[in-house]
């Protein structure tokens, strides 16, 4: 059972729809739990797509604490109906899940598990603390997306490093022709008015807080390549504001806000290079995606344990610095040889260590093993050389 706590739609809930459409694709039973807004209308059709069961229920607070209360009775039932073997738990919060994995165990007797994308704020409140010690003690083990984010759970929350496991994110690399890349390039700029000997740089993001979009539109105007737009794939919040600040920099006619798309990957073969200048981060699905389709990336963090390895298979910028990213930015832009090079390095990188099949690889397991005890190579604290990398379809022996 995959039980969903977002707010919107993105990164994290494709990358649920991906782990399901691998577990059923290997004669697992998947059930989604999907929250109950319009919003994930599109979502649940997607899990539904990928050959899972739908429950739609919101099993967080958003609505009160008296009708979670209700809602998990709800959850209660479902699990004595289905008895699921694992129940897990997705959260963008570091402290979110509690009420899920205590209902998870004593109601259907099931292992719980409990990934959380995002990492916890520097200094958690006594509230955030108490619920995570109580957590830590009823979960079955909490999977950080990189071992970067698990370094900081255990310095921030003192997560039990015996429970506390990575498990890189992954996307399906698919095997898509090049003719079909053609046909989406040339449409989808049709469509948003860009020119073809134009050079795109693009994003793949919801227009919100902590993606330092604000960094990235000034990035853009710093760096002042002649015949380049910026391509932003998503919408949220930020969206009036961002697109007033580019009407502020003077570069409202070079940036195309495409709003969001239910099938974003088409969007990608229309970009030449990716970027993602958030502050802090780790792990992003879209950044994958896009590496697998064979774009060169510009990211804000970069290293061994991470997807982009700077001058390799991406180039690296600082971090909340629009003049260095314009740096970078108009290296890649200006340097067709240089992209092409980078991209083929992103794909294959991608193939190799970032597949679906590899994740889920990892996550049977966890849970095939997981009441007694997470497996030693999966453990955040284990040596690099305990991770394993895997081509799409393989399983490490």
């Amino acid at each position: 059972m995959l039980v969903l706590q977002s707010t919107s739609v993105g990164g994290m809930e494709t990358h649920c729809v991906d782990i399901a459409a691998e577990l059923v694709h290997r004669g697992v039973g998947v059930i989604a739990i999907v929250p109950e807004s319009d919003r994930f209308a599109d979502l649940s059709a997607r899990f539904l797509r990928a050959g899972a069961h739908v429950q739609r229920l919101d099993t967080d607070g958003r609505r009160g604490r008296a009708k979670q209360a209700r809602r998990l009775l709800g959850f209660g039932q479902i699990c004595m109906r289905w008895r699921p073997d694992v129940v897990h738990v997705h959260t963008g919060g570091a402290t979110g899940g509690l009420a899920v994995v205590l209902s998870a165990r004593y109601a259907a007797g099931a292992m719980a598990v409990i990934t959380e994308h995002d990492v916890p704020v520097e200094s958690p409140s006594r509230h955030q603390r108490l619920a995570r010690w109580t957590m830590d003690r009823q979960a079955h083990a909490i999977i950080a997306v990189s071992k970067r984010n698990a370094r900081l759970r255990a310095d921030r929350l003192a997560t039990p490093p015996h429970k506390l496991v990575s498990i890189l994110n992954g996307v399906p690399v698919e095997k898509v022709s090049q003719d079909t890349r053609t046909r989406n390039r040339r449409e989808i700029r049709a469509e948003m008015g860009i020119e073809s000997q134009t050079v795109v740089l693009g994003s793949l993001v919801r227009l919100a807080e902590g993606k330092g979009l604000h960094d990235l539109l000034r990035a853009f105007a710093i760096a002042n390549v002649a015949s380049s737009k910026l391509l932003l794939i998503g919408d949220g919040p930020l969206r009036a504001g961002l697109e007033a600040l580019a009407a502020e920099l003077g570069i409202a006619a070079e940036v195309r806000f495409a709003g969001h798309r239910a099938e974003p990957a088409p969007y990608l073969d229309a970009m030449d290079a990716f970027v993602l200048a958030v502050p802090a981060g780790s792990m992003s699905v879209a950044l994958l995606e896009a590496m697998a389709r064979g774009l060169p990336p510009v990211i804000t963090f970069c290293g061994p344990e991470e997807p982009v390895l700077d001058g390799v298979t991406g180039l690296c910028a600082p971090p909340s610095d629009p003049g260095g990213l314009a740096i970078v930015l108009r290296r890649l832009l200006a340097d067709a040889d240089l992209r092409e090079s980078l991209g083929r390095g992103a794909a294959a990188h991608t193939r190799r260590k970032f597949s679906i099949e590899r994740v889920v690889d990892d996550l049977a397991e966890l849970y095939g093993g997981g009441r007694h005890g997470v497996p030693a190579r999966l453990r955040a604290n284990s040596s690099p050389g305990g991770d394993r990398e895997c081509g799409p379809g393989q399983v490490s022996p």
